[in-house]
């Protein structure tokens, strides 16, 4: 039930964070209105299907990694989130009409927004409350 709580809250963070920053990049980096990353159900469904993966593999590192389990889950996360880093890169080459006009700053905030999901995704997790 805790990492069920914990995930829904990696998962609001990542959402209240990232879609204000999406839809204030709009004018910022010069891309359309519509493009489809700065939309709210591709950044929903980033901020929710990321920490839904990352819960179910900390719950299995946790389950077989006794000695260190958040240190092998950090690793995990920064493999995980180096292979997303392929998804605003492939935006460079892509002959799609949908992702028309998108601009090297437009992918540096995917980036960002990538990297803000993966940090609260992480820090979500792993949280543990001091019993002072």
């Amino acid at each position: 039930m805790i990492l069920i709580l914990k995930t829904l809250t990696g998962c609001a963070i990542a959402f209240g964070i990232a879609y204000p920053i999406a839809r204030a990049s709009v004018q910022l980096t010069g891309v359309p209105s519509s493009f489809p990353p700065f939309t709210a159900l591709p950044i929903l469904s980033g901020a929710v299907v990321g920490p839904i993966a990352a819960a179910i593999i900390y719950a299995t590192v946790r389950h077989f990694n006794t000695v260190d389990p958040d240190r092998t889950f950090f690793f995990i996360t920064l493999f995980a989130f180096a292979l997303s880093l392929l998804l605003p890169l492939r935006l460079s080459f892509t002959q799609s009409m949908r992702f028309t006009g998108v601009t090297p700053s437009a992918q540096m905030v995917l980036v960002l927004m990538h990297a803000i999901v993966a940090a609260s995704t992480f820090v979500a997790l792993t949280y543990k409350a001091k019993l002072n």
